[in-house]
């Protein structure tokens, strides 16, 4: 029997969506392993062509591993995407998989909101910590913070 934990947050930025979904999504393999260094060394697309069904290497920095991710869906016009993290050092004994939905919502100021929602899937009877959640809301918020900062230091479009 498997156990499913939803979590949600969200984290309002001044980058607009199409810039924020251009850099998370569509030019990850440049954007992340600059804005994110101390954590990701690469991303590599190692099957398909972005669309669903491709997977994504992740080499991750300072000997942390690596990361399987793929993807499931891809909304460019609404800025939706949704991946799978299928293998890595991030999937421990607990859990069969963790999926991700990031919905990026235009703001009038031209800013956008994050919607991000994680799907834990556990192993079994695994009963998933309050604490292991919470953390997952901290580390989207960062994630957000530090590619939005990334954005502005370097003036990317």
């Amino acid at each position: 029997m498997m156990g499913i934990i939803t979590c949600e947050s969200e984290h309002v930025t001044p980058v607009s969506a199409a810039t924020l979904y251009k850099a998370i999504v569509l030019d990850s393999s440049n954007v992340l392993p600059k804005a994110l260094p101390n954590f990701i060394k690469s991303v590599e697309t190692i099957e398909g062509d972005g669309g669903p069904g491709t997977i994504k290497n992740l080499t991750l920095a300072q000997g942390l591993g690596y990361v399987k991710h793929r993807v499931d869906a891809i909304d460019t016009q609404n800025y939706v995407y949704n991946y799978s993290v299928i293998e890595g050092s991030t999937l421990s004994e607990a859990f069969e998989k963790i999926c991700y939905e990031y919905k990026l919502v235009a703001t009038p100021d031209g800013g956008t909101i994050v919607k991000s929602t994680s799907k834990f899937y556990t192993k079994g009877d695994y009963q998933l910590a309050q604490q292991y959640v919470n953390t997952s809301k901290d580390r989207s918020a960062r994630f957000t913070n530090t590619i939005e900062h990334f954005i502005l230091a370097n003036a990317y479009n």
